[in-house]
This record gives C-alpha cells, structure tokens and sequence, in this order.
C-alpha cells in the first residue's frame, strides 16, 4: 500500500467518522426539536378552585384547558365523594366530564358547596390529543385561597348593589 493509498483511506475513515456524527448529531437535534414541537402544541389540563363573590360567595371546582391544542377527556377519577357537595342532588356532575372535549383556553366550572369538601382531593385524569394521551394527577386543596378579602363599593340603592359586585369582581378576575 503505498503513501497516497494510506492518505485516502484515512481520509475515507475520517470522512466516514465524521458523517456519522453528523448524522447521530441530526438525529437527536430532530428528535429534541419534535419534544419541543409537541410539547408547545399539546393540551394542558389543570384543576383547581375558584371562589366568585357576588354578594353570596360561591365555590367552583375549574377544569381548564391551558394548552394549546384540544383535550378530550377519556379518565376522570377522584378520591373525594361529592354527592353532597353538588347544588343539584342526584347528578353526578363531574362523572359528566368523561369524554368532554375542551377548547385551548376554555374551562368547565362545577358549584361547589363548600361546607361539606372537608380535604384535598387527589384527581388522576387521562385526556388525549389528536395525537398523544396524557396522564396527569393533582391533589388539589379546592378550597385553599378562596374567600380572600376584596375591597367592593357597594352603591347607594340596594337592588344595584349584585350588579355592582358582579362587575367589580369580574374586573378583578382579569387583572
């Protein structure tokens, strides 16, 4: 083998060496930007509580959609008994929620009474995208930061008084 047969060759196993971490490089580059890619476009479902306060304060447990793309619930599974907590007896709300589908940004809201959530509760719940399916739990203190004190003008006549507090609080709740 002469001098310029070595050169060549060691170029080729260069060359060779050289592609393959370039191609091992793409590869794992594809697959973090496919990561990425799904997790800036998948749905995001959160569960908590929310207290409005309109002259009678009331409690709702939230289910809200914060992603990005359509979640439609296939799981939902609690560990907290809420017949007695429904305004409307007889109905399981939240047994309802299998298979609803939520819209990025939009939520579905359940009143709650209050007096009888006792604990957190731990939800474990599977929703699915178009493409993937999610599983995520939460143990959430429904009522925990509910009732926090709010300044609101009452005004002078008394029938205007909710329309008032409705408003001051919807104004609240998008600051």
């Amino acid at each position: 083998m002469t001098i310029s047969d070595k050169i060549q060759l060691g170029t080729i196993i260069t060359t060779t060496a050289f592609s393959i971490i370039a191609i091992i490089i793409s590869i794992r580059t594809l697959r973090q930007n496919s990561k990425m890619l799904e997790e800036s476009t998948r749905p995001v479902l959160s569960i908590y509580g929310e207290s409005i306060d309109t002259g009678n304060p009331s409690l709702y447990l939230v289910i809200k959609n914060f992603g990005t793309s359509t979640a439609t619930i296939s799981k939902f599974y609690y560990d907290f008994d809420f017949t007695n907590c429904y305004c409307t007896k007889g109905i399981d709300f939240l047994g309802k929620l299998k298979n609803c589908t939520i819209a990025p940004g939009q939520s579905r809201i359940c009143l709650l009474e209050q007096r009888y959530i006792d604990r957190p509760v731990k939800f474990d719940i599977e929703y699915k995208s178009t493409t993937r399916t999610y599983n995520e739990s939460f143990t959430v203190d429904i009522k925990a930061g509910v009732g926090m004190p709010s300044s609101k003008n009452k005004t002078p006549d008394m029938e205007l008084q909710t329309i008032s507090f409705t408003l001051q609080e919807m104004l609240q709740k998008n600051l």
